[in-house]
């Protein structure tokens, strides 16, 4: 299966790939992929809501976003894309809460 991801972060993008690349391995998945590190703005988010959303058009196919992004406001933009969207950090983070 040929799928194109994303891994977008407002830093690095290091623990986006990472996360991601270990849930990929679990699945028989050929990545075309696109790291974006320092997504620190709208007019940036906004940019790659369209690349994202671009390549959902030209393929059908919804592009596999791994995001890292503590902003709410670009984070909502992020999500706002025709990509399948994952907030690895918020995953992990939120049932962390609870516990401690």
């Amino acid at each position: 299966m040929d799928r194109c991801v994303f891994y977008i972060s407002d830093g690095t993008a290091i623990t986006a790939e990472v996360l991601g690349h270990a849930v990929l391995s679990q699945f028989p998945v050929n990545a075309t992929t696109y790291s974006l590190p320092f997504v620190e703005s709208e007019e940036r988010a906004k940019a790659v809501c369209r690349q994202i959303n671009e390549i959902f058009e030209k393929t059908g196919a919804r592009p596999l976003v791994f995001y890292s992004i503590i902003s709410p406001n670009i984070r909502d933009i992020i999500k706002n894309s025709e990509g399948f969207c994952q907030d690895i950090v918020q995953s992990l983070v939120a049932p962390l809460q609870n516990e401690l």
